[in-house]
């Protein structure tokens, strides 16, 4: 991801002049110091819940929590950066481990590596038009499950040139297990009623065409997000910008509402992430289309 500046400047930088300034390399959580927008203007739920009950005593979390790193647009198109500790559960993780470095999104000038892309940039999408990033989010994954007693190791997907037809990919991508696939099948018309699907890529995994892959070091992973969720041609391959599914206000209860929508400052709930743009497969559908 790329590098906004720490300290106030970092507040106030476009596109354009952080590019200028050598900034959109390699991402760098801004200093712990800087106080962002969203902290000042606007209180999160679990935020209002405490201080209506100064005198409860702080519950333990029953989960395990990870750093997460976020890029935003602001209203007045400034770009916003923050580091925040979340639950590490699917729900939250998969916003942040779709695109491995390298991953070249489709832009009008070209297609660009996902770790310099900025908010604010225009990029080009399959169903909608040219679109403008409204947020990035990035984390570090864990290949060898250090992160918590219980915690697996994270893996990445290859995906081997032209695995799903010329130039599908070019070159060789790599995904995180967030990611989804556009799924062209028949078979599936008769269940739900359409021939085209995403699929999550860790279920298209066949040792050959896409392969899992353990890093030998951790390495950061990637997610986009737009006004509108859309297809974006990543490589060649028809792949989703985040949207957190239909399913997900019945998983977020509790606080975990409020903590995960303090990952999307630019948002106020999740009404505000839009209507999906296709149907969303399961592993579990995919093992039932596989034994049609």
């Amino acid at each position: 991801m790329s590098q906004p500046h720490s300290g106030p400047q970092a507040l106030t930088q476009s596109p354009e002049s952080l590019r200028r300034n050598g900034a959109a390399r390699a991402y760098v959580p801004a200093s712990p110091q800087v106080q962002t927008a969203w902290t000042v203007r606007r209180m999160r739920p679990m935020d209002r819940l405490a201080d209506h009950q100064p005198d409860r005593p702080t519950a333990r979390p029953a989960y395990t929590l990870r750093r997460y790193e976020i890029l935003w647009r602001a209203p007045n198109g400034d770009i916003r950066d923050d580091t925040l500790s979340a639950p590490a559960l699917p729900l939250f993780e998969a916003a942040f481990n779709a695109f491995a470095r390298g991953a070249l999104i489709p832009t009008p000038q070209g297609p660009v590596a996902i770790e310099d892309l900025l908010p604010g940039d225009l990029i080009e999408t399959v169903d909608n038009g040219v679109q403008r990033v409204d947020w990035i989010g990035a984390m570090m994954l864990d290949p060898k499950g250090t992160r918590s007693p219980e915690a697996k190791p994270e893996r990445l997907y290859r995906v081997m040139a032209d695995a799903f037809g010329l130039g599908r990919p070019a070159p060789d991508l790599m995904l995180g297990a967030g990611a989804r696939s556009l799924l062209r099948a028949d078979a599936l018309k008769a269940t739900y009623g359409t021939s085209q699907a995403m699929a999550p890529v860790p279920s298209l995994v066949d040792g050959m065409s896409v392969i899992e892959v353990t890093p030998i070091s951790s390495v950061r992973s990637y997610h986009i997000g737009l006004a509108r969720h859309s297809l974006l041609r990543v490589n060649g391959v028809e792949l989703e910008s985040y949207h957190p599914g239909t399913a997900a206000a019945g998983q977020l209860q509790g606080d975990l509402r409020g903590r995960f929508m303090a990952l999307f400052p630019h948002l106020d709930g999740l009404g505000d992430f839009g209507a999906m743009a296709q149907l969303r497969l399961t592993p579990t559908d995919m093992l039932e289309l596989t034994f049609r």
